[in-house]
């Protein structure tokens, strides 16, 4: 068996002699690359184009700064004051000549109210009938007795403009100025209505 293995093995070192000694001066030499010669250039691989990347989007623009839309005001919590001086004036309608803000918003009495100088309307009503307040001067404008014009206290917190001893009050109802959707109604135990600027009372 092992005269076999040399049998086999001998013919095999002989090739690889014989190999290399019919080389010669040639020598191998890598396709590419390599230490014997200048490396064949091979093409570069296209640059793979990257997945585009969505771009963050930008945060909203601020709101301009404009006029203060009404607050909703909870149960119980007193509605803001209007910043001062508050202008009150009068203007021409089919009730006369009545009350109304310097922004043209018809103003309204409580006949409950009875002219004393004291608010019935607190916590829920006055949700729907926002209290005329004012956190500084009062004036009065065209076709309005000063004399009658003035503020009174309340127990829920800021101060209240009243005309002639009446509160006076805004309706929900008017959204715009020179809106009269408030008169004549009946709601929390009252009737409302306007105020006529020459007599200081309701317009009823």
């Amino acid at each position: 068996m092992r005269k076999a293995v040399r049998a086999v093995w001998a013919p095999a070192v002989g090739l690889g002699l014989l190999a290399s000694g019919c080389g010669g001066g040639h020598r191998a030499v890598p396709v590419s690359g390599g230490y014997g010669g200048r490396p064949s250039a091979v093409p570069e691989s296209p640059a793979v184009p990257e997945s585009p990347v969505a771009p963050e989007p930008s945060p909203p623009p601020a709101e301009s700064p404009g006029s203060p839309e009404p607050r909703h005001v909870p149960s119980g919590e007193a509605p803001q004051p209007s910043a001062g001086p508050l202008e009150i004036r009068s203007r021409e309608t089919r009730y006369g000549r009545i009350l109304e803000d310097g922004r043209g918003k018809t103003i309204y009495v409580a006949a409950r109210d009875n002219a004393d100088f004291e608010s019935t309307c607190t916590g829920t009503c006055t949700k729907d009938w926002p209290p005329l307040f004012t956190n500084g001067q009062v004036n009065a404008g065209p076709g309005v007795n000063s004399a009658w014009l003035g503020t009174i206290g309340r127990t829920d917190g800021p101060t209240q403009v009243e005309y002639n001893g009446w509160p006076l009050y805004y309706s929900a109802r008017d959204s715009g100025p020179g809106e009269i959707n408030g008169q004549g109604l009946s709601a929390y135990g009252t009737t409302w209505y306007v105020v006529d600027a020459d007599r200081g009372r309701p317009v009823k």
